[in-house]
């Protein structure tokens, strides 16, 4: 195999292996904060599940576009190695306070925010090492291929969890709990599985990306004023925050409380309903790979936002469980028009050394603003149903998709 198509492929499965324990980690950890919850009493239910799925985004949100400073001046595999070893041990901790009865419900988001403290310097240091590893190749065709790495993870390790956690209606039990932080011990192993597979890299010496002229605020200040000067990546960055505000908040949180409000479900049934999604999202993947010379990435980036609040829409009338997963595999398909053209455009059309700024600042877009989704969601599910929260999200989303054909810079970008 020529060492530019391994490279891809170890990045592409460290990242399958890891994903697949983040599946196990965002389709339990909800669960399992309501199972302490009822032991230990706290705050209202709605509000701790917000808290608890919101919270992981909040690093992007406070310090994100610094971490794209530290991607641009240090090794980007190097950075990536050590996020992993990090990640790995802060997971490995849950499982153990979980068996030996130490467990509180307020330490999940608190182990979530330090999970994706360190995911605020892998994924831009992963996606600017991309177009390095790819040598030239089509980056919209190497970029849709790449990303299914997350949605198969995603459908094997949604799977996993409707096989392996116990099914059962109303309050979490105890077995469901136990199996829950089993999952989550697995989670650590990946982190390690993809450590391995990341140190396998021989990454191109323009991975190093050493820039030490300056200091790391000015080089911060410095990406803020070109993202605003810049007005393609303003529009982008723009519509990506408030779009995301809409859709994201539903997705994480008010899926929960349909499954379990709603349809008197529990978490094997969220965890078929997230590998449906996934499914849907793997499908629009290869699709968007076997059309990439024909698609421009700005024309993709807005049909994607329009379609993925029409199809929240329906969710309005949804009569039981099993359409709910058909109107979810509707809702995957639209989402990879939004990640690949998102991703392809700006390696497309930014120079390499800026990259992960670039990449934290849209992290810091879409990870920061989904957490004041998350958390406003919590709250809004106090007076709205979950098909009513549904409705509301998919017709705002939309509309995101419709206004951003008024940014002629991101709507003409090929």
């Amino acid at each position: 195999m020529p060492r530019r198509n391994l490279n891809l492929f170890l990045l592409w499965l460290g990242q399958f292996v890891s994903a697949t324990g983040d599946a196990f980690f965002s389709t339990c950890v909800g669960f399992l904060a309501l199972f302490l919850l009822t032991r230990q009493g706290g705050p209202e239910p709605g509000l701790v599940v917000g808290i608890t799925r919101g919270v992981d985004a909040l690093p992007f949100l406070l310090f994100g576009a610094y971490a794209g400073v530290l991607v641009d001046r240090f090794d980007r595999r190097k950075t990536m190695l050590v996020s992993d070893l990090a990640r790995a041990l802060i997971l490995a901790c849950i499982p153990l306070l979980f068996f030996t009865g130490l467990l509180a419900w307020w330490m999940l988001p608190a182990a979530a925010f330090l999970l994706y403290s360190f995911s605020t310097l892998f994924n831009p240091a992963r996606d600017a090492l991309v177009p390095l590893l790819a040598e030239g190749g089509n980056l919209l065709r190497i970029n849709s291929w790449f990303q299914t790495s997350g949605q198969l993870a995603m459908i094997l390790g949604a799977t996993l969890v409707g096989l392996l956690v116990p099914a059962a209606q109303g309050e979490i039990s105890e077995a469901q709990a136990s199996r829950m932080a089993w999952l989550l011990a697995a989670d650590a192993a990946t982190f390690l599985c993809c450590f391995g597979c990341i140190l396998a890299i021989a990454a191109p010496p323009a991975a190093a990306v050493a820039r030490k002229a300056g200091g790391s605020l000015s080089e911060l200040k410095e990406s803020v004023v070109f993202a605003l000067k810049d007005s393609r990546l303003r529009a982008l960055l723009l519509i990506t925050a408030v779009n995301n505000f809409f859709i994201m908040g539903p997705a994480i949180v008010g899926a929960q409380f349909l499954i379990l409000r709603e349809f008197k479900l529990g978490p094997a049934e969220y965890g078929w309903f997230e590998g449906t999604l996934a499914l849907g999202w793997f499908a629009g993947t290869l699709l968007i790979a076997r059309l990439a010379p024909r698609l421009k990435t700005g024309h993709l980036v807005l049909a994607g936002m329009l379609l993925d609040g029409l199809t929240y829409v329906p969710f309005l009338w949804v009569p039981d469980f099993g359409w709910s997963l058909v109107l979810i595999f509707a809702h995957g398909l639209a989402i990879p028009l939004i990640t690949v053209g998102r991703t392809t455009l700006i390696q497309r059309y930014y120079e390499n050394v800026r990259l992960g700024r670039i990449f934290s600042l849209v992290a810091l877009t879409v990870q920061g603003f989904t957490a004041l989704s998350a958390l406003c969601t919590g709250l809004a599910l106090t007076w709205l149903s979950a098909r009513e929260l549904f409705f509301a999200a998919g017709v705002l989303g939309a509309a995101c998709g419709v206004a951003g054909l008024g940014f002629a810079s991101l709507r003409r970008t090929a």
